[in-house]
């Protein structure tokens, strides 16, 4: 063999061996390729998933602000509401101490007074403007005394009485039941305004 020959045969190795790395290299980009798509899809999936949820939190949040402040106006709007008609109360009772039933009124305040304040020496307080509607409701229970109610008050509004048994008092004046009964009144408003739903 003579070296042409040789020269000839390390070329064709050496072609040979090129060749085969070149497919081992192409087969290995090939392959990193691949990989690489693989692994990106992967990413892309779990930053488009963290995305999502992510909107969702918020978009759930937001929703949730959005109700809240929803029901705050609503509940706003239903105490106004009450309110109101707690005013209109008010103003009709105070015209109650005008009326021909007002004596009869006063009765059914101090036999439940009496109810409460228990046995003893009973008297009924009440504003100065009330005695004749007073002197006809203690008809119905004698041996009661009565004695002008002294009120710091400026506001004359309203009517009812005061039913005293020593030491012992029961507030019977509207302004006082209105808000001893405020709570129970308030669900019953609540109830008959807006169905009892909360």
């Amino acid at each position: 063999m003579g070296v042409e020959e040789i020269i000839a045969r390390m070329n064709a190795d050496a072609a040979e061996e090129a060749t085969r790395i070149i497919r081992a290299a192409d087969n290995e980009v090939s392959l990193i390729l691949s990989e690489g798509e693989i692994a990106a899809d992967a990413v892309y999936t779990t930053i488009s998933d963290d995305g999502r949820r992510e909107a969702a939190a918020r978009r759930r949040k937001i929703l949730a602000r959005a109700q809240l402040a929803a029901r705050g106006g609503v509940r706003e709007a239903r105490e106004d509401g009450i309110d109101r008609c707690f005013s209109g109360a008010k103003e009709q009772l105070s015209h109650l101490p005008g009326m021909p039933i007002y004596p009869e009124v006063l009765q059914r305040l101090i036999a439940e007074g009496l109810e409460i304040v228990g046995p003893g020496e009973c008297q009924v307080l009440f504003r100065e403007g009330d005695r004749d509607a007073v002197e006809s409701a203690l008809a119905e229970f004698p041996g009661i005394g009565m004695a002008f109610l002294q009120e710091m008050s400026r506001d004359r509004r309203g009517g009812g009485l005061v039913v005293a048994c020593g030491s012992r008092l029961c507030d019977q004046r509207f302004s006082a039941r209105c808000e001893r009964m405020r709570e129970r009144l308030t669900r019953e408003t609540a109830c008959i305004l807006y169905g009892g739903n909360d």
